[in-house]
């Protein structure tokens, strides 16, 4: 069986990142420099594909937001309707 990232690519966290992002005409290497991390980490958390709430916290705080409206919380029910919509089919 083929094992898919843990999460599906949550649309609505990279648009809102993303639109924070232009309006400081920063690009995601940018914002993972002034962080101190991996570029990859931080586009994996702005993408949703892997969790971390402490880069969530670092990305929003630098943003001067609160993390929790730029990386709204999902319910499995939430994650699950992204996973189909992206067609990664559901867990075994």
């Amino acid at each position: 069986m083929k094992r898919g990232r843990p999460y599906p690519q949550d649309k609505e966290r990279r648009v809102r990142v993303k639109t924070e992002l232009a309006l400081r005409d920063m690009s995601i290497s940018d914002l993972a420099r002034a962080l101190g991390v991996k570029r990859q980490l931080v586009s994996y958390a702005i993408n949703g594909t892997r969790r971390s709430k402490k880069t969530e916290a670092k990305i929003a705080a630098f943003l001067n937001r609160e993390p929790r409206d730029l990386f709204p919380p999902r319910s499995l029910k939430e994650i699950e309707a992204m996973r189909k919509k992206a067609g990664e089919g559901g867990a075994a």
